[in-house]
């Protein structure tokens, strides 16, 4: 049945559907400002920590978790309250030198809240303000482990831009680290890889800082290795160069065939000019005896400075060793 101003009770209805439906986003929008706006804001609260303590004490594991629980004061915004108040207690991770931690006998040892404060602020990472530390102490369980110190293999996946090339092997520094872990385990390992040390299109050198590959149940003494290359720009050429034999005795002749062989080398690209003088290509008659092949490989004696490699064709040269006649 319409009502006088023409509007049914359906219309009606419907109408008054939409104004609740409006009212209901619009508290729900305000909520969200609200909400927003609040957790924006900082608040002074008492914050609980467990620690993750790493240092580096002679002979036992690089990292412990604290027995007890670690309580500060100070502000933060409402954000990161929020997240340190959701699910499971947040880890921090803390790192210490070891003149730092008390030793309490067998395992375990301390450390004084207040003297790490330092460290606890950088671990905390400007994320709150902090007043005050409310744990005097925390306590941590340090076993011994067994250490070696093993060397650091670089795991590289570097692309040179045309005419380039490295002039030495990549440098890591340090170039060793201790491993700290149980002693069955530690004995099977010789060495550590690199993450992979990658780099497209290289034409000059390159440094940086790379992470290690971690091992199950080992520590390292070191997280992060610095590496660096010298890449240079090259050319190549080729010179024909002839073979000498060298230290060879004054009642022997040791003839090389064929006498001379192609040196095909890199060198740094520059103006200077070689000349097939510049090299000494020889065989030494010491390793020529040792062997019980006449087939030799010539031994670049002398090169100049700029040359980076080189290669031999042909690879292989025959020797033929004589006596030379008394002469009467």
């Amino acid at each position: 049945m319409a009502s006088g101003n023409g509007i049914t009770g359906t219309d009606k209805d419907k109408k008054d559907r939409k104004e609740w439906l409006l009212l209901l986003l619009s508290l729900l929008l305000a909520f969200i400002i609200w909400l927003i706006h609040s957790l924006s804001l900082q608040y002074s609260v008492f914050l609980e920590y467990n620690v993750s303590l790493s240092s580096s004490l002679e002979g036992r594991s690089r990292t412990a978790m604290s027995e007890d629980v670690l309580i500060v004061r100070g502000r933060s915004e409402g954000y990161y309250i929020l997240r340190q108040r959701i699910g499971r207690r947040k880890t921090l991770q803390v790192t210490v030198p070891p003149g730092s931690i008390v030793h309490k006998g067998g395992d375990a040892f301390a450390v004084n809240c207040e003297n790490i404060k330092s460290n606890i602020v950088e671990a905390l990472g400007g994320n709150v303000n902090l007043d005050f530390i409310v744990s005097e102490s925390l306590d941590f369980n340090f076993p011994r482990m067994a250490s070696k110190k093993v060397p650091i293999v670089p795991k590289t996946s570097i692309v040179f831009d045309g005419q380039y090339m490295p002039v030495e092997q990549i440098e890591l520094r340090p170039d060793s680290v201790e491993i700290y872990g149980d002693a069955r385990l530690i004995e099977t390992i010789d060495s550590v890889w690199t993450e992979t040390i990658s780099e497209m299109g290289v034409d000059g050198p390159i440094q940086g800082i790379c992470g290690l590959v971690p091992i199950r149940r080992v520590d390292y003494s070191e997280d992060n290795i610095f590496y660096s290359l010298n890449v240079v720009r090259y050319i190549e050429e080729s010179l024909d160069i002839p073979v000498t034999a060298i230290d060879v005795p004054e009642d022997k002749e040791l003839i090389v065939l064929p006498s001379s062989v192609t040196l095909k080398f890199r060198r740094l690209f520059s103006s200077t000019q070689y000349a097939p003088d510049n090299f000494v290509l020889a065989i030494k008659y010491a390793d020529f005896i040792k062997t019980i092949d006449s087939e030799m490989i010539p031994v670049l004696v002398s090169k100049p400075d700029g040359v980076l490699s080189w290669e031999i064709r042909p690879r292989y040269v025959d020797c033929i060793l004589l006596e030379k006649s008394d002469e009467r």
